[in-house]
This record gives C-alpha cells, structure tokens and sequence, in this order.
C-alpha cells in the first residue's frame, strides 16, 4: 500500500508527475502554457508553498490563486471542460502516488478549489448565494428564554 502525503518532498514530487502530465495534456497545454516557458522550476516552489499551507496549514502561501488564475483566462479562454479535466488529472496522479488522510485531503480540496475558482471565473453565484436568493436558506430563529 502506497504511503500518504507527510513532507513537502512528497508534496514536490506529486506535483513533478502532476505538471509532467498537464503540460502536455491536449485540453491544460494551452492555458499552461506560461508555466512551460518560464519553466517548471520558478512556478514549483509557489505551487509548494500552496499545497504546503493547503495540507500541512503551513502559511507559506499568501497570494491569490484567484488573480492569477484570472490573468491566464485574460490570455485563453478557461471553461468547465478545463477545471473537471486538471481535476481529473490532480485525482489520477495523487492515487498513483499516495493513500492516506492527507492524499484524500488533497484530492478533496483540489475539488473544491477547481469548483469554485470555475464558478468565480465564469461569474456565477456561490451554492449558498444561490440558496439565499431562492429563499432555500434561512437562518434559525433564536428565542429568549
């Protein structure tokens, strides 16, 4: 049985295997296309330090994912088919490599985290906005005792 994800070294080769496929892969080659020119190795230790902080509570990441990922849909269009297929791809890589607490935990959150950065670079409401706006949500009445 393959061992779980303890250090940033397994965090570092994860993401190696992960971006060997995603750079070459027929839908992700394109908007990663700014990672192969400037070089795995200068976007590496960032994508570090956000794994890092994401499964060890680290802290070491403190930019936005959200801007950055915003200025690559500026150069080429992102849709729904680009975040299930790097998803896809994340999953893949982490279950050939790791089992354990942490390996779901980063599958889990790289769910979450291509769902709402899709949902915030298409403009569409969060679940919760959603559930708000159709009256679905609504918060408990609390009564004096």
């Amino acid at each position: 049985m393959a061992a779980d994800i303890e250090t940033r070294t397994d965090i570092e080769v994860l993401l190696r295997r992960f971006y060997g496929r995603a750079l070459v892969d027929d839908l992700l080659a394109v908007p990663f296309n700014e990672v192969r020119e400037q070089g795995l190795e200068s976007h590496l230790p960032v994508m570090c330090d956000f794994w890092e902080t994401v499964l060890f509570g680290a802290g070491l990441y403190r930019g936005s994912a959200l801007r950055v990922h915003e200025r690559v849909r500026d150069r080429h269009p992102l849709g729904t088919e680009h975040f299930e297929r790097w998803l896809s791809l994340w999953h893949e890589t982490v279950d050939a490599m790791y089992a354990g607490p942490r390996a779901d935990r980063a599958k889990a959150q790289g769910a979450g985290i291509a769902a709402a950065m899709n949902r915030r670079l298409l403009g569409l409401p969060s679940a919760a906005a959603e559930a708000v706006r159709a009256g679905a949500a609504q918060l408990p009445v609390m009564r004096a005792r």
